[in-house]
């Protein structure tokens, strides 16, 4: 009996040391990706760089580049780079829904928005508050106000905190509608697109996505044919998980290959579904990223029945 106990334990050994080997291979293999993806980023960057430069006629450098949660993209020129007035409307932010009744004022706010600046690594200088002026509206009923950020590229940054919580309250951070963002976009409406009598600094933000399910669908954002590998999968799952996670908490990445959809005409290779942990948590992700590119293309983002992503969807991951 004493013999079959040596046995097993030495079986159970076996199989642990396995199971081991097994987990630092695939953290090995994750780490790899990670390096050569971020690679291409910054070859990707240097060439945008060197492009800017080279169009640029020997200015300072061309444009300057920002992470979009994906990838460096270049920021757009406005041609009014030394108009004081039309920068300070690119570092104007609207605040929405501040929690009023629970005591919120703009020197508490002000003070939060830099913490949580720089505790996510967003300030220039993580010593100095980018937030210069914090301003709220008192009419009766009222409940938004407005912010001036230090400098456009944390102005960018900020706008990622959209749905930030104060006093247990998500608040609103979008761009005015008299600021033109860098894509061409008036408080997230395009251009010419505006409801009649919006463009004054105290307007409303047009449009607000809000999510209905707590399952995103990400429509083909990989163009999958004979060549794409494992690695390109995986790729995709690790810069959703990285990009989307910073905004709200995800349960599960799910991408859609070749196999899944056979049978199954709902399907589409490519596609990738994020369950989010709420639909709140949703809603911060289509905020925040349904309006970026990835892998140069326009990201199409929209919510998905969650009772059929359980029956029709998950199970097949």
């Amino acid at each position: 009996m004493g013999r079959e106990d040596e046995d097993r334990e030495r079986d159970r050994d076996r199989k642990e040391k396995k199971e081991k080997k097994k987990r630092r291979s695939a953290s090995s293999e994750s780490a790899e990706r990670s390096r050569e993806r971020e690679k291409r980023r910054r070859k990707q960057q240097q060439e945008v760089v060197n492009k800017n430069r080279k169009d640029g006629g020997g200015g300072m450098g061309g444009q300057s580049m920002f992470w979009d949660g994906f990838q460096w993209v270049p920021r757009a020129d406005t041609g009014v780079a030394n108009d004081v007035n039309a920068s300070r409307k690119n570092r104007r932010l609207y605040l929405g829904n501040l929690p009023y009744h629970l005591g919120v004022t703009e020197d508490s706010f002000s003070k939060q928005l830099y913490e949580t600046m720089r505790d996510r690594g967003m300030c220039n200088d993580p010593n100095q508050s980018p937030v210069l002026h914090v301003w709220f509206a008192r009419d009766k009923g009222a409940n938004y106000g407005f912010c001036e950020i230090n400098s456009t590229e944390e102005t960018e940054k900020a706008l990622q905190l959209d749905g930030m919580l104060v006093l247990g309250v998500p608040v609103s951070i979008k761009r005015p509608n008299d600021a033109v963002s860098p894509a061409g976009m008036i408080g997230g409406v395009p251009v010419g697109m505006q409801m009649p009598g919006q463009g004054g600094m105290l307007a409303l933000p047009a449009a607000q996505v809000s999510a209905t399910s707590p399952i995103i669908r990400i429509a083909e954002i990989l163009k999958v044919d004979g060549k794409t590998s494992e690695d390109d999968y995986n790729d995709v799952k690790e810069d959703m998980q990285e990009g989307c996670g910073q905004h709200g908490k995800l349960v599960m990445v799910a991408i859609v290959k070749p196999q899944h959809a056979q049978g199954n005409a709902a399907l589409q290779p490519g596609d990738v579904y994020l369950q989010c942990a709420t639909t709140d948590d949703a809603t911060k992700v289509m905020r925040a990223m349904g309006h970026r590119k990835y892998d140069g293309r326009q990201i199409m983002m929209t919510s998905f029945e969650e009772s059929k992503f359980m029956t029709e969807v998950k199970y097949l991951f």
